[in-house]
């Protein structure tokens, strides 16, 4: 499955950048939670906003780049 960006092509970069923020959310929903016996580490907000404040460096930087370098 590819993401397009707004320029309407596709961007890989974005489609991991969809993956990861997912995945960060998942993963800070069921922090600290327990289930039989075994549980999540726990996530404090400082932490999932260091996570998401690096996903979305490399999106707009990305972004940046692109825009940089004229291919717009």
């Amino acid at each position: 499955m590819r993401l397009s960006d707004s320029r309407g092509k596709e961007s890989t970069t974005l489609f991991f950048v969809a993956v990861s923020w997912a995945v960060v959310v998942f993963k800070f929903a069921i922090a600290g939670l327990e289930y039989n016996g075994v549980s999540a580490p726990s996530m404090d907000v400082q932490d999932f906003g260091i996570a998401v404040a690096a996903i979305l460096a490399i999106w707009l930087g990305r972004e940046w780049t692109e825009k940089k370098n004229g291919q717009d």
